[in-house]
Parts: C-alpha cells; structure tokens; sequence
C-alpha cells in the first residue's frame, strides 16, 4: 500500500514538473518549502548560510571558488525550477531529482555533470534515499527528498577541517559525497551478515518455516542492495573513464578507492546471496533429517512391539482346547495370563537390548547444546 502511494505521488510530481515547465498550468504555493542552505570553504574559512530567497543564489553563480548548494526537499517545485533556471541545469535532470526509486546513473549536460545515487537507510527499514549531485568546475548541487547520513558526515567534516576536504575543489566534494554513500552500504551488509549466521544455527537445530521464511526476505533485501550496488559501480566506473576532465589527479586517486570498496559491497552481496541458497538447502536437509529421525524412533517403537503383539494375536485366536490337546493347552493353565504377559515383557526388552547393542538406540539421544556457535 505505501509502494502505490509512493508512485501515486511520484506521477503526481511529475506531472506537477511537466505542467510548470511547459507554462501549462498556474503555478501553486507548495505545502513544504525546500530547505536551501549554500557552503562555502576554502582553506582558511568555512561559511553556512540558509537560503530564504531563492533568486539570492543568483550572487553565488557568479562566485568562482567552493560552493556547495544543498537542496532538501523536493515538493517545491516553484523553488526547484528557479534553481534549475540559475544554474542552467537541464529539465530533465530535475525531473530525476524530484522522481524518486530510480536507478542510479551518470549524464552530462554542457559543463555539468549529474550524479544520481541512492543511500542505503539503516536496519530495520533499509530504504533507499536519492541524492542527485550536479556539479561543475564551480559548485557542486544536491538534492534530496530528506536529511542523509551521508550528507550531514561531508558536512561534518568541512566544518571541523577532518582531512584535506576544506584544500581541494568541488570535485573533491564530489568525491566525498560518492564515497559516503558508497560506505552506508557497510554497515546494512554487516547487518545481514549477523542475520544469516543467527538463521543458520536455527536451520540446524530449529529448523521452522518462519525461519525459511526469513531467509527469503533476506534474500529479496540482498537482491535490492545488488539493484544499487551493480549501476552505482558503473557510475564510478564511467566517471573515471569519461569525466576525467573534471577531477583533479588527487580525486581519481580517491574515486579508484571508492570504486574498489564498490567492487569490494558487490562480492559481498554475492557471497551472502549464495549463503542464503546454501541455506535453503540446509533447511531441506534438516526437515529430512528430522524426518529420518522420526521415522527411526517410530522403527525402534514398532521393532520392540511387534513380538508381543504377535504372541499376544496368537493367543487372540478362536481354537478350542478342548477339541483336541494341540489347540493351545496353555489356556487352560492355572498362571497362563501372567505367563503370556511375562513372556511378552521378556521378548520386548531383549529386543530393546539388542537394538541398544547394535548402537541403534543411541542416536536418538538430545543434540549437545555444546556444539551450537559460542
């Protein structure tokens, strides 16, 4: 249901963009106004200013040093246009920006270059927030729908001068932004790395169709991450074979670093998603298992019972004794029923001894709690 709402309000956006671009529709006052706030850093300062105006941003186009508009928000459509409009940023491009769930991807425009990635959330929800970043050789853009960890980190650390950020150019930024998103999927992967131990013991000891159905889920949350993972790789990949124009030497250094750690995710996604098949034909061998250890003990069972139920059937049959001296003499013997119980007694337990000599009684005794994961 919130799938559809969302796509609901994605078409609606669209729509929305189209309309106002084209000059279609009268423009309305949108119900969440975007949050527009402008960094500028070099090496000796550090300044944040939050934008009210958007035609203000008009001074810092002409600039011709590190500036780093950050746009949250995307219902704003008025604003997004005028900021589209000020930085020449072709309407294509926006209509990514304010289009949500989709794959990622690189283009370029002129002198701008798009990157549109996505940022993976943290456990339990594991949602997906787009960033687009446009860049030039004289700002650097961002939109988002809503705060990003990964943002607010790049923020972080121009304001405290961690590292060399605050001595490099956009391009730079532009590397820190790819990498932060690049390293949210650290953490989401570690998650399902615990999950999938955690539901590897339960196979083996307590297999259930919950936890098989866990493993599916797991399975489908993998295969989402591999969705972003495989295109943000090419992203980097094509950044550093067709927009070298654009970064320094130092930043393609970092930018094959973060390419690795991308290649690094990926192999990672694969081997969880092959554990996960692993798993699942763990969970049917152990349902077999239990099954050939229900099967032994009801042998065991009827093993031990069959004899006295064959000498007590023997003795359920209709022969008169009287008829002739063969027809069973022992019912009319004066201890003949304690006989007939005694003998039965006798004949189960030295068949539970011999199956207990032969070792078969044995591997029905309780799993060791000593061999499950410390």
């Amino acid at each position: 249901m919130a799938r559809v709402k969302r796509e609901r309000k994605k078409r609606w956006r669209r729509r929305r963009f189209a309309q106002a671009h084209l000059g279609d529709a009268p423009k309305e006052k949108p119900h969440s106004p975007a949050s527009i706030r402008v960094i500028t850093y070099d090496k000796e300062k550090f300044s944040e200013e939050k934008i009210e105006d958007v035609s203000k941003l008009s001074d810092y186009r002409k600039n011709r040093g590190n500036v780093w508009v950050d746009v949250v928000g995307m219902d704003d459509l008025t604003a997004i246009q005028q900021i589209g409009e000020i930085f020449e940023i072709h309407h294509l491009v926006l209509e990514d920006a304010i289009n949500f769930e989709q794959r990622p991807k690189t283009e370029q425009f002129d002198d701008w270059v798009f990157i549109l990635l996505n940022e993976s959330g943290a456990a339990p929800e594991f949602t997906h927030r787009q960033i687009l970043i446009a860049f030039t050789k004289e700002c650097v853009i961002t939109f988002r729908e809503e705060s990003a960890k990964c943002v607010d980190t790049v923020v972080e650390r121009l304001r405290n001068k961690h590292g060399s950020a605050h001595q490099h150019g956009g391009d730079y930024l532009v590397y820190l932004l790819i990498d932060a998103v690049v390293d949210t999927f650290f953490p989401v992967l570690e998650h399902f790395g615990d999950q999938l131990e955690d539901l590897e013991d339960e196979i083996i000891y307590n297999p259930s169709r919950q936890t098989i159905a866990d493993v599916h889920e797991v399975k489908r949350e993998l295969l989402a991450l591999r969705r972003q993972m495989w295109p943000t790789r090419e992203v980097i990949n094509s950044l550093l074979r067709d927009a070298t124009e654009f970064f320094e030497q130092e930043s393609i250094m970092h930018l094959r670093d973060v390419y690795d750690h991308a290649v690094q995710i990926i192999d990672f996604i694969e081997t969880y998603r092959e554990l996960g098949a692993d798993l699942m034909d763990v969970y049917l061998s152990s349902i077999s298992n239990r099954m050939n250890e229900v099967m032994k003990v009801l042998t065991i069972i009827t093993t031990i019972f069959a004899p006295p139920t064959f000498i007590a059937g023997i003795y359920g049959m209709n022969f008169n004794p009287q008829a002739s001296p063969y027809n069973m003499p022992e019912l009319n013997w004066y201890f003949g029923y304690p006989c007939a119980l005694l003998l039965m007694l006798l004949v189960a337990v030295s068949v539970t001894l011999l199956l207990w000599w032969k070792g078969f009684l044995s591997a029905l005794g309780p799993v060791d709690a000593r061999k499950k994961k410390v």
